[in-house]
């Protein structure tokens, strides 16, 4: 496949859901408020059945382990490294500072990345990709615990914090709760009526267009310049620096023994625009979101480029 006809079909069209989001906004047919209703949708509807439905499909003892840690480690390395550099250097508050690093390293592999290579590579590409976001719920669950661990610290009340408390807060996470319900189903196939997977099947088809178009909506209010530092670095970071450390770690002297199919979809993620989790988490805890929108905006549009190059390859 050619890097044209890759960017033609199924890169920007699976962009322009965002972009017609945000052509929305700007012209004023969507507001603040419609993409709020929309993402609500998606958050506690659409996007936990299309958890659930990838989750129960992934058998955990096929897991190809050294490639889902590899990019776990890389993940990290990238999230830790760009949080480190942006409280130290841009001088930007620990919870900010902390979210442009969850941007920089958690990639938007549900609503961007899946429906690419799904299309590209066929249902085999779901596999790999379901389990990368199950170990992300780890990436997501330890954001949050920092997120409330600020929270207490800054309003001098660390007393009343304790894992039970976010132990209970997580439980009720439709996120959460979609994965832990996903691994259930999976083990216990026969055990659950047909209707469920069918009722799963249909809103998880809803969930990637939705979400990009809600979060086009949500960007078309904000300013695009300047972009300052900060951003840049989360997209340098996520576009650049991610896909090249998974490929410098995962090709070392052939010491890791990785499925080929796997490690060409892990590489694919790694590739991948900053992912729109950290801005609905900066908005639940009052966090500044501009930087974290100009990152997904401007990585999404960028990686245009990058993810027709690499899957025309």
């Amino acid at each position: 496949m050619s890097i044209l006809s890759s960017l033609q079909d199924p890169i920007l069209p699976i962009f322009m859901a965002l972009l017609a989001g945000f052509f929305m906004r700007r012209v004023k047919f969507f507001d603040a408020l419609g993409a709020q209703g929309i993402n609500r949708f998606v958050f506690y509807v659409a996007m936990p059945a299309l958890l659930f439905d990838l989750v129960r499909k992934v058998a955990l003892d096929q897991i190809d382990w050294p490639t889902v840690n590899v990019y776990l480690f890389t993940e990290f390395v990238v999230y830790v490294g760009v949080a480190l550099i942006t409280f130290r250097v841009f001088k930007r508050s620990v919870g900010e500072s902390i979210l442009i690093g969850m941007a920089a390293g958690f990639v938007n592999h549900l609503m961007f990345v899946l429906p690419i290579a799904r299309f590209l590579y066929g249902v085999q590409a779901a596999e790999p990709i379901a389990a990368i976001v199950f170990v992300d719920v780890i990436v997501f669950c330890f954001t949050v615990f920092l997120m409330d661990f600020i929270r207490a610290l800054e309003s001098k009340q660390i007393g009343s914090f304790s894992v039970l408390n976010v132990a209970g807060m997580l439980s009720k996470n439709p996120m959460v709760i979609a994965t832990v319900l996903g691994v259930i189903a999976g083990a216990f196939p026969s055990y659950l009526p047909s209707g469920v997977y069918t009722y799963s099947n249909f809103l998880a088809a809803s969930a990637a267009p939705a979400a990009l178009f809600a979060l086009g909506v949500i960007l078309g209010g904000q300013p695009i310049r300047p972009v300052g530092g900060p951003a840049w670095l989360a997209i340098g970071s996520k576009l650049v620096i991610h896909p090249a450390l998974f490929f410098f770690i995962s090709g070392v002297g052939g010491a890791l023994v990785m499925k080929p199919d796997w490690q060409t979809m892990a590489f694919l993620v790694a590739a991948g625009p900053c992912g729109a989790m950290p801005f609905v988490i900066a908005l639940q805890y009052n966090i500044k979101p501009e930087v974290i929108a100009k990152a997904v905006l401007i990585s999404t549009v960028l990686s245009l480029v990058s993810l027709s190059v690499l899957t025309a390859a």
